[in-house]
């Protein structure tokens, strides 16, 4: 993975949540405190209030052995994943899915009561007032910058052609066409670096188009003749 188009910041979730408990006691309590200490040494928050868990305790968490977890861990998308340095970083939803596989083919009731017990902390910090803090400024910091990309990258880059037909710009209609989308990609959605400025003929086409990211894009730019130098430069900063 190279660098994303832009950088978490990370904050130990550890004493933003309460621990869950379970009152099933046929669980060894050596496996519980493996468990419980997993999340509160390992698991973070970003500046976007999601969660996110280093890769080394994938195993203590997936009740699996180190390689098993190494070989889930290698199937994981590059989204869901981020490098900091030598740290790994597994996005929670994805951790999450993982339990959600082990619950369901846990092969014995007890191997999946400790991972229904793991699941437990994913979700006691993911609802953790810390993190509802941090998605509510996300959420206002989105709300005052989105509205302003169009003109803010015209501006910056002085753009008087759509950037993908390279047709001139009616700058009365023209509108910022996220490259990932808002749907998918929340936390780039107020980056003026992840956006076209195009014509509304050409958006329609690619919400017309459901396009996702920027691999979908490219393959529309293709198909239509488009412009395509845009995906060489936004690769460079993913």
């Amino acid at each position: 993975m190279t660098k994303k188009i832009i950088p978490y910041e990370f904050e130990k979730a550890l004493g933003s949540y309460q621990q869950p408990t379970t009152e099933d006691r046929y669980l060894n309590e050596s496996t519980k405190s493996a468990i419980r200490n997993a999340w509160d040494s390992f698991s973070v928050l970003d500046n976007f209030g999601r969660v996110w868990i280093q890769a080394g305790c994938v195993h203590t968490l997936l009740r699996t052995s180190k390689a098993n977890a190494s070989y889930l861990i290698g199937g994981i998308a590059d989204y869901d994943k981020y490098r900091d340095g030598e740290q790994l970083y597994i996005r929670g939803t994805a951790i999450c899915q993982l339990l959600d596989f082990n619950i369901q083919n846990a092969r014995s009731l007890q191997r999946e009561n400790y991972i229904r017990f793991c699941e437990l902390f994913y979700k006691a910090i993911r609802d953790c007032s810390r993190a509802r803090e941090l998605r509510a400024e996300f959420y206002e910091h989105l709300e005052r910058t989105v509205g302003r990309l169009k003109q803010d990258r015209i501006r910056s880059f002085g753009i008087q052609y759509d950037e993908l037909t390279n047709e001139p710009l009616d700058l009365r209609s023209c509108e910022f066409s996220h490259i990932r989308s808002v749907s998918l990609f929340p936390e780039l959605a107020g980056l003026m670096e992840n956006g076209l400025i195009v014509n509304k003929d050409t958006h329609d086409q690619i919400t017309r188009s459901a396009i996702n990211d920027e691999e979908e894009l490219l393959q529309l730019c293709e198909i239509n003749n488009w412009n395509t130098s845009w995906f060489y430069r936004y690769a460079l900063t993913n």
